[in-house]
């Protein structure tokens, strides 16, 4: 009897495992097998034994692992990717399955809506329609206009957003965008004019997870918050990862205080009254407040230098986290004197109203809780005063490591920390 049997393992970003395609890199075996007279002959396209195949089948399988478990998405609030997998009962959604049938393979993988080579470029890489799916043809489905996407309801205020990182990079920022009033996310593809950025963090290790407390503006009824992780292009890679979060709006108001949106080179008073500032004087800038809320392109006087906001910011010391890339720009030494056509009293008045703002937004009177030592360990809803301030622990493990996240002075201390009261 003569038989002959022909098995071809084949994996173009596959492997076979016991009959099973797995992820994996690309390799190519073929194994011919010729059974004359029951007694096995083995012609081999490439030379190898048993061993060396079981090890790199064993190889392709951990690098499909480390190719399936790339690279991040929202957890929480659940994002549009996320809320449609299997896992989050996506299939009993009419818009999850509307996607489905439009093309949404982020169903099985939502951590996977990314660029290779982003670097920055997020808009001339992505057009305007297809920011959910980061113009991933396969992932189509999620960038449908529908008014039935599942939604967190949410408020003006502050509130954690948390990335969940199946693989963990070195991070140059991760930023939040959100829609304007009313954009209307059930007839309207979501286009970048539609946003408008709210936060962004700075550089980070490599984390598991990521929570950033992101200050979300007053807005009423369905929104879409945009968020972008970019790794970092120099120690790690250019790739970054994007994610739709579907938000309503309910009734409460935030209390936080924000920073006049005037322009910052003019200050007008009730009567029209102008003053122009000149580069080089502080005349008419208010001094940072650690607990005001501050946008691009306002600016302040710290320590007697001008800085203008890059990014919505709180808390973040201009002296410390200046540069292109961070939360401030640094404008230059500046002095307290200079000319000035505004009236002294209108500028009393601003200063005045600002310091009102913070007042009624941050419980005052001395401050009982222990002083912040670096270093320390600190465990969620611990209270401490540092510069003036007192903070209340949100991750302990973050809180307990100082430095980048001791409170109101690191550039991240926002992740680990909220402002309770000022102490003074």
């Amino acid at each position: 009897m003569r038989t002959v049997c022909t098995a071809f393992l084949f994996a173009q970003k596959h492997s076979c495992v016991f009959g099973k395609l797995q992820q994996a890199n690309n390799f190519l075996w073929r194994v011919k097998v010729k059974i004359i007279n029951n007694q096995p002959a083995v012609s081999r396209f490439k030379s190898f034994n048993l061993f060396s195949l079981s090890a790199v089948l064993g190889a392709t399988t951990l690098l499909g692992a480390i190719e399936a478990n790339a690279h991040g998405y929202v957890s929480s609030p659940k994002s549009r990717a996320f809320l449609c997998t299997s896992a989050q009962g996506g299939g009993s959604s009419p818009a999850c399955q509307a996607a489905a049938a439009a093309g949404n393979s982020s169903q099985y993988e939502p951590q996977s809506i990314g660029i290779g080579g982003a670097n920055d470029n997020h808009q001339s890489l992505i057009p305007d329609g297809k920011l959910c799916s980061a113009n991933i043809g396969s992932m189509n489905g999620l960038n449908l206009a529908r008014g039935d996407w599942g939604t967190t309801t949410v408020s003006a205020g502050t509130r954690a957003f948390v990335w969940t990182n199946t693989a963990q990079h070195k991070t140059k920022y991760f930023r939040y965008y959100i829609t304007k009033q009313g954009f209307n996310p059930a007839t309207t593809p979501l286009k970048w004019s539609d946003l408008e950025q709210i936060h962004q963090s700075g550089p980070s290790d490599r984390e598991a997870t990521s929570t950033h407390m992101v200050n979300l503006p007053a807005r009423t009824g369905r929104h879409i918050v945009y968020s972008i992780w970019q790794r970092d292009p120099i120690t790690d890679a250019p790739e970054a990862f994007y994610q739709c979060i579907d938000v309503v709006y309910g009734n409460s108001n935030s209390s936080v205080p924000v920073a006049s949106s005037s322009a910052p080179s003019s200050v007008s008073s009730s009567t029209g009254t102008t003053s122009s500032i000149s580069n080089n004087t502080c005349a008419g800038l208010p001094t940072w407040n650690a607990a005001t809320v501050y946008n691009k392109p306002q600016q302040v006087q710290h320590i007697s230098k001008r800085y203008q906001a890059n990014y919505w910011t709180q808390g973040n010391d201009p002296a410390l986290t200046s540069g292109q890339y961070n939360y401030w720009l640094d404008l230059g030494a500046c002095s307290e004197g200079g000319t000035s056509s505004v009236a002294s009293s209108v500028v009393a008045s601003v200063a005045s109203s600002v310091r009102s703002s913070v007042a009624s937004s941050t419980a005052t009177g001395n401050c009982t809780s222990p002083t912040f030592v670096n270093g320390a360990s600190y465990a969620n809803n611990a209270l401490v005063q540092n510069i003036g301030n007192e903070y209340r622990c949100t991750v302990g493990g973050w809180c307990s490591q100082g430095g980048a996240y001791a409170p109101g002075t690191g550039w991240a201390w926002t992740n680990a920390w909220t402002l309770v009261r000022s102490c003074q």
